[in-house]
């Protein structure tokens, strides 16, 4: 167990330092960062509702790191059956529950928008391309079925892939969900005082 954890978490870092479109995950870290840093909330139903969303965020993560297996399986199952892209979703919430959190909602909501914009429409159509290419008209019938970034309201049924801590760590999420909590943790304690 230890074992694959290890070398599961190098394999996973190296890839990331390796790959130049990773810059979404550095500049949404550094997003989070800064608004964390310099976050007050406004006021106590903001910092309520932006915890709320965050942790919302962070287990929809969590949920969907165990299930894709990137660019090896269509994953179709679990969060995936709801929404092609749950670590989007979860990352919007996230990202608005700290907007929420940080006291500069206005602004910080503006320069995500911004983000959205410039980095993760542009990545899902290139992903959706990639996924057309590796899976073909299996791709096609769950992208005609299932949206990309609002969920369905019951599970769209095919496969059968469940979740695995294996491929949770794999995929790097036991480091984004702790620095995530982590960020989340700091900025309500900051914030009680």
């Amino acid at each position: 167990m230890q074992e694959f954890f290890v070398e599961d978490t190098l394999s996973y870092l190296s890839k990331k330092i390796q790959r130049p479109h990773a810059i979404r995950q550095i500049v949404g870290i550094l997003f989070l960062i800064v608004l964390t840093v310099v976050g007050r909330p406004s006021s106590a139903g903001s910092a309520v509702v932006g915890t709320l969303l965050s942790v919302i965020g962070i287990a929809i993560r969590f949920w969907a790191g165990g299930y894709v297996k990137k660019d090896r399986e269509l994953a179709t199952t679990g969060p995936y059956s709801f929404v092609r892209n749950p670590l989007y979703v979860g990352n919007v919430l996230i990202a608005v529950g700290f907007c929420l959190l940080s006291g500069y909602f206005r602004y910080a909501f503006a320069f995500f928008i911004f983000l959205y914009f410039w980095i993760y429409i542009p990545t899902i159509h290139k992903e959706e391309r990639t996924l057309h290419k590796l899976f073909g008209d299996e791709f096609l019938r769950y992208k005609e079925n299932v949206r990309a970034m609002w969920p369905r309201l019951t599970p769209y049924q095919t496969g059968s892939g469940e979740w695995s801590g294996r491929q949770w760590v794999k995929n790097g999420e036991h480091i984004v969900n702790a620095g995530l909590a982590i960020a989340l943790l700091v900025l309500v304690a900051r914030n009680l005082h």
